[in-house]
């Protein structure tokens, strides 16, 4: 299967992706912070998948906020020199965040709890089925997209968000012993939802474009407001806030080209056993 065909739909759904200023939750919050969040739309967290299309956004109840940047040396040991000789191999970016989610009402806590949901499915990858239709194989890695006003975004284009995955677990934290619970009764007996949720997890930057200095003009490449946006810049937060969809699926495009290629390659492989089992279960 073609990147196109794969990312086809994704395109083919843009009208039904949900923006910055129409989080479906404002309706069941409360008067102050729909009015806030739809005064400041940039301040929201919000979360998106380029491979699914799906998208989740939520009030910037941040907690805590940590972006580390880790430069990698390879050092090289030179006979009569003292010191190895460093050998600069690339700088990586992981940003950690833990979000709090409290739910004023019933309807508040399932809408939390579906976008929860959003987001766990999207840990996984999708899937093209081989022509025996027993065996799927990945053909895109769960990729995501995280915007947060001017301190996660990209810093070519600050409306904006940035692309990487998730590095490691995806904490989920119940508020149950905290602030209680609620109880919706229905046909089939009742379900449970926490009266508050914590979210937190890492994941690692992928470079859009290529951060660094350029020698001829002593400055930093594309913008200088790297990697934060600062007071005064072009582009404002509150005119046109980008979901980054669009972007996400060239990028992603771009990214998963070898996964596909790879995937392809195996899935001949796998058609041939599912062949070879075929003909020795005959």
């Amino acid at each position: 299967m073609s990147h196109k065909k794969i990312f086809g739909a994704i395109r083919s759904q843009e009208n039904q992706f949900i923006s910055l200023q129409e989080d479906p939750k404002l309706s069941s919050g409360p008067s102050e912070e729909r009015e806030l969040r739809t005064k400041y739309p940039f301040a929201n967290v919000f979360l998106e998948f380029p491979t699914t299309g799906d998208s989740a956004v939520f009030p910037a109840y941040l907690k805590s906020l940590q972006d580390t940047f880790t430069p990698s040396f390879s050092p090289i040991s030179v006979f009569g020199r003292q010191d190895d000789i460093p050998v600069y191999q690339s700088t990586k970016r992981a940003i950690s965040f833990s979000l709090a989610m409290p739910a004023y009402n019933e309807q508040h806590a399932i809408d939390i709890m579906r976008d929860i949901n959003t987001i766990v499915k999207n840990l996984y990858p999708s899937y093209v089925r081989t022509e025996t239709n027993k065996t799927r194989i990945i053909n895109s890695p769960p990729l995501i997209r995280v915007k947060f006003a001017n301190l996660i975004c990209d810093y070519t284009n600050p409306t904006r968000g940035l692309l990487g995955y998730i590095n490691g677990g995806i904490n989920i934290t119940h508020g149950i012993d905290t602030n209680g619970i609620f109880i919706v009764e229905d046909d089939a007996g009742g379900t449970v939802y926490a009266k508050s949720y914590e979210l937190s997890f890492s994941f690692s930057v992928l470079h859009e474009e290529t951060p660094g200095f350029d020698p001829e003009t002593g400055g930093f490449i594309d913008s200088e407001q790297f990697p934060y946006a600062l007071q005064g810049d072009t582009l404002p937060f509150n005119a046109q806030q980008s979901d980054g969809i669009f972007d996400a699926v060239d990028a992603a495009v771009e990214l998963v080209t070898d996964s596909l290629s790879s995937a392809n390659a195996i899935g001949n492989r796998a058609r041939k056993i599912g062949s070879l089992i075929t003909d020795l279960v005959k």
